[in-house]
């Protein structure tokens, strides 16, 4: 739980706390701003930005995953970026040339840190304390998406965004090749082979210096340090007579030579378009026409705002740096960060209308292919047509598994430059297109349904096209599905509740984008869990203030799916869940570097599991049904239900003769649920009371008046060798 700070203050004191909290921000962003202006015109810049890059940016891998989930660094990717576009600004005969240094690089790191603190608060003002709810809800929703905008990078795991943009962009490579000399295709793998590159050498980098450090004398670390940098015994000498190594320790001495050492850093991310060249069997005026494109030399930035730079940065689209000496790719994942934004621009120079075109149709195969390789059984329609109150209508996708329908609305649009920058009435209009309109027509479908399968004889030409019977539908579930990230805005809609840009009687249902959908159906292995998944998160998006990604919900389900009513006691108390994602985090970016580690999983009893499985096997009617309302049971509790299934086995085991023995569990959750379950155990002497037993445990869990149904399954203690004998959902 956190206090607001300002809570003990006046407003008067409030006023004056923001006023002076805002101006003395501007005034330090302008400070700072200079400083690091001064620092490049000193210092060279490529080795600076180099330095900042390879310690800032990187984190350890070992065979058990990464070391972290952030890099060591203070500094992040945004800093970095912003530096290498502060550099581009000096002309190249004003740029630095003296040698970087430790403290150098030190003092830059604490600029870049200070100068992200003062852009976020030089917008603080005092006169939003006098604004209405409404448009402090704005503010804060505008801040959120500038936030996120300056630092957040990544809308996908790596080898998601490269299948993802390859699968979209290829389609264009003729076009693009015969206008710029190079395919989109092209210029990924290029990107992709860069990473590659610089990852292998910064490696190796770390595995010589791990060598050279492990050296126990002096005088033999000095050796093998020039013999590393193409130096001889004759250059070692020279220094160790010039420096006393008896006075120096180990670690000194270490220090002291990975400063210089630290010199050649830009070699790790120099372009070699040879080595590309032979590992992608490409040629060379190819590659060298994707650096061209993709670059910025000294001075090609003279002129533009630097103020600009933190939310509309021109080295997104344009990540390397074009020298005298070649090309530097000091952030070569930023290309992927930025790679619709890029790709768009250069395809609409081609083709708009196409481009548009082409991301619709490219999502909605995505999401129905997704969908099919986790649910193969399910029946799928697509673009199915249909009317509501005199109007036509068109869903994009409806899956249908076992007594579920799950509409699927895709969203395929942009979100534009204004809309990351906060521009309130950008924010609006995609706020609308991807998140309330999509939400709005696919729950006027799940209206029709309900209401034509209330109907005796229903007659609608809607019916024609479905794959099943209206009365086997008896849930249904909306999602919508997104190209883009919309800044998390889509996994937070609560934030928007006093805009006053929500439709009273709008629903709400989840909303993510491509490759959180994605990643979802292949975290999730059984369909109940990916359907339950989805109820639950309706059903939070509607009640309770969450502030996270997608993947956060994610790793909140992995922990306690979803079951968070106990944590909170009113519902408009903020629960930030930020970080719930590192489990997941970590198994997928292992993936991607090649190392298998135990996919994370919903902590689940042994016992559930088991008959999700022989529900699923044996196709029993609304076997989803079932699954849902036993994973609507928090894990705590299943493994006290299991712990009562293991000591009433017992009673039953030495009691079941005896007339009135206890051989039913009840468990009935709390009062906002509407299911109870009752557990049944019996054995082969007395298996012809069963169903005896069965009725009287439907009574009892539909007794209280909250619960409208009652999950009822009945276990023979005397054959384990299926998880249960009967199983049956009763309506009260």
């Amino acid at each position: 739980m956190m206090r607001n700070p300002l809570s003990n203050l006046t407003d008067e004191q409030r006023r004056k706390f923001i006023s002076e909290l805002g101006n003395g921000s501007k005034d330090k962003f302008i400070e700072t701003l200079n400083s690091l202006d001064e620092i490049l015109r000193a210092y060279d810049p490529i080795t600076l930005i180099t330095i900042l890059s390879g310690y800032g940016l990187t984190i350890g891998v070992s065979n058990d995953g990464p070391l972290s989930r952030e890099p060591t660094g203070k500094i992040s990717q945004a800093d970095v970026e912003l530096m290498q576009a502060l550099a581009l600004q000096i002309p190249e005969e004003e740029i630095g040339r003296l040698p970087v240094t430790p403290d150098v690089v030190q003092t830059a790191s604490e600029k870049l840190i200070e100068l992200s603190s003062a852009f976020r608060f030089s917008r603080m003002n005092e006169n939003l304390m006098d604004s209405s709810e409404s448009d402090m809800a704005i503010n804060l929703v505008q801040e959120m998406i500038r936030g996120h905008t300056q630092v957040v990078r990544n809308w996908g795991f790596n080898s998601q965004i490269i299948t993802i943009s390859k699968e979209i962009y290829s389609f264009f490579d003729e076009q693009i090749l015969s206008n710029l000399g190079f395919s989109a295709s092209h210029a990924i793998d290029v990107f992709k082979a860069l990473i590659d590159l610089v990852e292998n050498r910064l490696s190796q980098r770390l595995q010589t210096l791990s060598e050279l450090k492990s050296v126990k004398k002096p005088y033999d670390m000095l050796i093998k340090y020039h013999e590393l940098i193409g130096q001889g015994k004759e250059e070692a000498d020279h220094f160790a007579e010039n420096y006393d190594l008896r006075k120096v320790s180990h670690d000194n001495l270490f220090l002291m030579l990975l400063s210089h050492y630290d010199l050649r850093m830009p070699e790790n991310f120099l372009v070699d378009v040879d080595e590309i060249s032979d590992q992608l069997n490409l040629d060379k005026d190819i590659i060298n026409n994707v650096l061209n494109h993709f670059s910025y030399a000294s001075g090609d930035l003279n002129g533009e705002n630097r103020e600009f730079f933190f939310l509309d940065n021109p080295v997104w689209t344009k990540p390397i740096i074009s020298s005298d000496r070649g090309y530097y790719c000091s952030l070569p994942q930023l290309f992927f960060s930025f790679i619709l934004q890029s790709m768009d621009e250069i395809t609409e120079g081609f083709d708009k209308d196409a481009l548009h075109k082409r991301r619709a149709d490219y999502l909605e195969a995505k999401i129905e292919n997704i969908v099919k390789e986790r649910f193969p059984e399910s029946q799928v329609v697509t673009g199915i047509e249909w009317n509501f109150n005199g109007v036509q209508y068109e869903t994009d996708l409806i899956v249908f598994i076992d007594s579920f329908a799950v509409i699927i609305e895709a969203k395929s649009h942009k979100i534009s430059k204004p809309a990351l920058r906060g521009a309130p009435d950008r924010i609006k209009r995609h706020f609308t297109e991807i998140l309330i309109d999509p939400g709005i027509q696919s729950h006027r479908l799940e209206q029709k349904l309900n209401e034509l399968k209330s109907q005796d004889s229903p007659k609608d030409s809607l019916l024609t096209k479905l794959p099943v019977n209206i009365n086997q539908i008896n849930k249904v579930i909306r999602v919508s599905v997104s190209l883009e990230d919309f800044a998390m805005l889509q996994s937070n809609l609560r934030l928007f509740d006093n805009t006053g840009w929500i439709p009273n009687d709008f629903v709400p249902c989840p909303s993510m984008n491509l490759a959180d959908f994605e990643t979802l159906f292949d975290f999730l292995e059984h369909p109940v869990q990916i359907i339950h998944y989805l109820l639950k998160r309706t059903e939070l998006e509607g009640n309770y203030r969450l502030i996270g990604d997608e993947l956060d919900f994610m790793g909140l389900y992995n922990s306690n799916l979803l079951n968070v009513e106990g944590m909170v006691s009113d519902k408009q108390t903020e629960i930030i869940i930020s970080g719930m994602s590192d489990p997941l985090d970590k198994y997928y970016i292992s993936k991607d570097q090649g190392i298998l580690i135990n996919k994370p999983q919903p902590n689940i009893s042994p016992l559930f599991k088991e008959i999700f499985f022989k529900l699923e096997e044996r196709a029993t009617p609304r076997w989803t049904e079932i699954g849902c309302i036993l994973n609507r049971f928090p894990p705590d509790d299943q493994s006290e239900l299991v712990r009562h299934i293991q000591d009433l086995s017992k009673v039953v085991d030495r009691r079941w003769q005896v007339e009135e023995h206890k051989n039913i569990i009840v468990y009935c959750p709390p009062n906002a649920s509407e299911y109870a379950l009752s557990i049944v155990l019996f054995k082969d002497g007395n298996q012809d009371r069963r169903y005896e037993f069965i009725e009287h445990a439907s009574k009892l869990g539909l007794e209280p008046e909250h619960v409208k149904y009652c999950l009822v399954i009945a276990i023979n203690i005397d054959r384990r060798d299926i998880p249960y004998h009967y199983i049956s959902l009763v309506e009260g």
